[in-house]
């Protein structure tokens, strides 16, 4: 057999168990894919809209949880009965009368309020906060001897701003303002607003006066002008369209 024979007989048997061998089966077609429904949006959480500006201002907190709060932080407070004046404009929210405030870095300590100003309750608040939370400790921690008492004017007045006889009324025609004229201790010494002729500045007196920015809209005194040279004013009235804007005098 010639060479070439050989390799046609080969190829022959080469194909026939090629023929032989099982074919591999082939997989199964892939399932169509049908696109997943898109998950619905997730709600927007409401919020409430913006204050614009000259609109009506937030509403203030109901009368029963004022002064629920401010008996529940130790204060000695009481309803009071609005104050019986000529003009109208002159109003008070939730009229109190403060009597004394408690020291919470002293327990079972309180500072008392002699005068028993009436204020409105959202003043009160910040005010006898003021006293027993940085004032006392203040006052103890420069001079030795603890704070007994606050020497205040009556808080409401109607009347205009330095007692003008024209002008915008003052702070005190709604309550949220009120007037020191010293700080009794219970050393039996007096700190006194009004300073003493070629007396330096009282380091206590001083620093509670620039720590009352960070409490009130409005703090003036003694070199302010001729109307506070005697006496410490402090309110919360706002200034203009921000609460952040202060008068400090």
């Amino acid at each position: 057999m010639s060479i070439r024979s050989a390799a046609a007989v080969v190829s022959v048997l080469m194909a026939q168990v090629a023929a032989a061998q099982p074919v591999p089966p082939l997989p199964p077609p892939r399932p169509i894919e049908t696109p997943s429904p898109a998950p619905p949006p997730a709600p927007r959480p409401e919020t409430a809209p913006a204050p614009t500006a000259g609109g009506p201002p937030p509403a203030l907190p109901a009368p029963d949880d004022c002064l629920a709060s401010l008996k529940a932080a130790g204060f000695e407070i009481e309803p009071a009965e609005p104050p019986q004046v000529s003009n109208e404009l002159c109003r008070i929210d939730t009229p109190v009368r403060l009597t004394a405030v408690p020291v919470p870095t002293k327990p079972e300590t309180t500072v008392r309020l002699a005068n028993q100003p009436v204020l409105a309750c959202r003043f009160a608040g910040p005010f006898g906060h003021w006293i027993g939370d940085l004032v006392a400790p203040l006052v103890a921690g420069i001079k030795g001897s603890d704070l007994k008492a606050v020497q205040t004017g009556p808080g409401f007045e109607c009347r205009n701003r330095n007692r003008a006889t024209t002008g915008k009324l003052s702070a005190h025609a709604q309550g949220l303002a009120i007037d020191i004229a010293g700080f009794e201790l219970a050393n039996g010494t007096t700190l006194r607003i009004r300073p003493e002729p070629d007396a330096a500045p009282d380091p206590a007196l001083a620093a509670l006066r620039t720590a009352a920015c960070g409490w009130f809209t409005t703090i003036l005194g003694p070199g302010s002008d001729e109307a506070h040279h005697d006496h410490l004013h402090v309110d919360i009235e706002q200034h203009g369209s921000s609460d952040r804007y202060r008068i400090c005098q």
